[in-house]
C-alpha cells in the first residue's frame, strides 16, 4: 500500500479485524478501535470553498448559539454542499451532499473514526487519567461492538415497556398540576420532568439529592462541549465539565456491586448484570453507561419543547393530534396503540427536521479519502450535516415551512434518499435509545392533548438555537385551557 497500512486491531476477546489507517496517524492514535487523542488536524486545501481560522471559529460559535441551523444554511447557500470552515478552533469540512453524508455515517469502508471526531469536540482532556474515555462515542469497530453489546439488553421491547410505565407515572403526577395552574413555562418544566424520568429509567436512583447531584454533573459535563478553552486553569466551564465526568464515574462505579446483588429495572442495572462482557471491567462498563446518559441528556426534552412551540403556533395540527389521541381512549396507549399514532409521528419528525437537536455528527478521516471530488488528508475533520440537510431545498419542499404531511405515505419526502433524514444518526453509531424516545414522545402528548388545550402566553417568532443542544428559542411559556370534548 502507498498511503495506508493494515492496522490489525486487537480488541479484548474479539477476532482481528483489519482497518486501513495512515501509518503516521496510526503512530499517534495507537488503535483505530479505541484511539488516543488525535494529532493536530491537517491544513485544508484552499481549493475547498469557505474560510477558516480563529476569528471564523468564534463567529461560528456565536452565530450557532444565536441563530442555530439557519446560520449553517446561509453558509451552504454561500459556499455549496461541501466547504471548509472552523468549529471551536478546529478546521472542519462541512458536508451537505446526501450521498456523502450516507457514506460517512454508514462507514462501510471503515475510512472514518467517530471516536477521534467526538474526542476533540467533547472529551479531549476531560479525563486526565485516560487517553480514551471508553464511551460509545469514542470507540469504533470491534471495541464499539463489544460496548454496544452491553447496552442492548436494556433496550429490548420488554424493557422499554417497563420504562414507559415509569414515564407515565411521572407524567400522571405532573400534568394535572400544570392544568390546574393554567400555565407552564414549558422549556424549564418539561426538562425537569424528563430529567426525573430519565434518572429513574437509566440510573434507578430515587433519592432527590442524589438525583440532583447526578443531574448537575451531567449538565456540567455536557457544557464542556461549548468551552472556549480546554485549559482547566483558564476555563471555569471546562473545569466543571471535568469535575462532572469524575463525579459520574465515581458515583456509578460505587453502585456496581449493589446493582449486581439486587438489580432494578433500569438500564444501569441491566448493564451490571450482563455476564458476556468480553473481558470489559467495571470502570469500562461505567464509562459506556455514562455515554448512554450523555446521549439521553436533554435530547428528548429539547425535541419536545420545539414540538410544543410548533403545536402552539399551529393549532390546526394541535387539534389533529388531539383527535388522534382521544380516538385511542383515556388509558395510556400501549406499544400496539402507539403504532397507530401516525400523525404524532409526522409532527415529531417534522419537528426534528425543522428544529434539529444536533446539526452534525463529527468524524475524522483514518486515511486519505475523497469527498465530493475533494481529496482530504488523514486526520481531517468532517461534519456530515445530518441535522442541517433537513433544510436543503433540493430534497424538501418549502424547507422552512412547518408541514408534517411531508412525512405522510402519499408524499414521503424523507424516503427520497437514505442520507437526508437521520436525526438519530445512522450505521453502527445510531442512537440506541431512538425507539424509547419516540414512544416516550407519544405517551407524553397523549396525556397532554387529552388533558388540555394550549397556546403561547406571549406569541413570538422563534429561532432555532444551539445551547449546545438544538432547541427552539425562548421559554415557550404556555397558557393551558380545558380540553375540548
Amino acid at each position: 500500500m502507498t498511503n495506508t497500512q493494515a492496522n490489525e486491531v486487537q480488541p479484548v476477546g474479539a477476532a482481528r479485524v483489519p482497518v486501513q489507517v495512515d501509518p503516521a496517524l496510526l503512530a499517534v492514535i495507537k488503535s483505530a478501535s479505541a484511539p488516543s487523542t488525535g494529532p493536530k488536524p491537517p491544513a485544508l486545501s484552499p481549493s475547498l470553498p469557505g474560510v477558516e481560522g480563529a476569528f471564523e471559529s468564534l463567529v461560528v460559535l456565536f452565530e450557532s448559539l444565536r441563530r442555530g441551523i439557519a446560520y449553517a444554511v446561509e453558509q451552504r447557500e454561500k459556499y455549496g454542499d461541501i466547504y471548509r470552515g472552523a468549529f471551536v478552533g478546529i478546521p472542519m469540512v462541512y458536508v451537505w451532499d446526501a450521498d456523502e453524508i450516507h457514506k460517512i455515517m454508514k462507514n462501510d469502508d471503515r475510512a472514518w473514526s467517530t471516536g477521534l471526531g467526538w474526542d476533540a469536540l467533547m472529551f479531549e482532556g476531560l479525563d486526565p487519567h485516560a487517553a480514551n474515555t471508553g464511551s460509545l462515542l469514542t470507540l469504533d469497530f470491534d471495541e464499539h461492538r463489544i460496548a454496544r453489546k452491553l447496552v442492548q439488553p436494556g433496550f429490548t421491547l420488554k424493557a422499554i415497556e417497563g420504562y414507559l410505565r415509569v414515564a407515565d407515572r411521572h407524567f400522571g403526577k405532573v400534568l394535572p398540576a400544570w392544568v390546574a395552574r393554567g400555565a407552564v413555562m414549558f422549556k424549564v418544566e418539561v426538562r425537569s420532568l424528563l430529567a426525573r424520568v430519565a434518572s429513574e429509567i437509566f440510573t434507578g436512583l430515587h433519592d432527590p439529592e442524589e438525583v440532583a447531584r447526578v443531574d448537575r454533573a451531567l449538565s456540567d459535563f455536557w457544557r464542556g462541549m461549548m468551552a472556549v478553552s480546554r485549559k482547566p486553569w483558564l476555563s471555569p466551564t471546562f473545569r466543571r465539565s471535568r469535575a462532572g465526568l469524575a463525579t459520574l464515574i465515581r458515583t456509578f462505579l460505587a453502585l456496581v456491586p449493589e446493582r449486581r446483588r439486587s438489580p432494578g429495572a433500569d438500564v444501569f442495572s441491566s448493564m451490571c448484570t450482563v455476564t458476556d462482557t468480553d473481558g470489559l471491567g467495571d470502570e469500562a462498563m461505567v464509562r459506556v453507561f455514562i455515554t448512554i446518559m450523555f446521549g439521553a441528556f436533554d435530547t428528548t426534552s429539547a425535541g419536545m419543547t420545539s414540538m410544543a412551540y410548533l403545536l402552539a403556533r399551529h393549532p390546526q395540527w394541535q387539534e389533529r393530534l388531539r383527535a388522534e389521541a382521544k380516538a385511542i381512549g383515556p388509558a395510556p396507549p400501549d406499544v400496539s396503540a402507539m403504532k397507530g399514532m401516525k400523525e404524532h409521528e409526522w409532527v415529531w419528525k417534522e419537528t426534528l427536521r425543522l428544529m434539529p437537536v444536533n446539526g452534525f455528527l463529527p468524524r475524522r478521516a483514518l486515511r486519505e479519502v475523497v469527498v465530493g471530488g475533494h481529496t482530504l488528508a488523514p486526520g481531517t475533520f468532517v461534519a456530515p450535516m445530518n441535522g442541517g440537510i433537513g433544510r436543503h431545498p433540493r430534497w424538501w419542499k418549502a424547507p422552512t415551512t412547518f408541514d408534517p404531511e411531508r412525512f405522510s405515505p402519499q408524499r414521503a419526502e424523507d424516503a427520497q434518499h437514505s442520507g437526508i433524514y437521520n436525526p438519530f444518526g445512522a450505521g453502527a453509531h445510531a442512537c440506541v435509545g431512538m425507539q424509547l424516545a419516540n414512544m416516550e414522545m407519544k405517551l407524553f402528548w397523549h396525556r397532554m392533548l387529552t388533558s388540555c388545550t394550549f397556546r403561547l402566553t406571549r406569541d413570538y417568532e422563534a429561532r432555532h438555537t444551539f445551547t449546545p443542544m438544538g432547541v427552539v428559542s425562548g421559554d415557550v411559556r404556555l397558557t393551558l385551557g380545558p380540553s375540548r370534548t
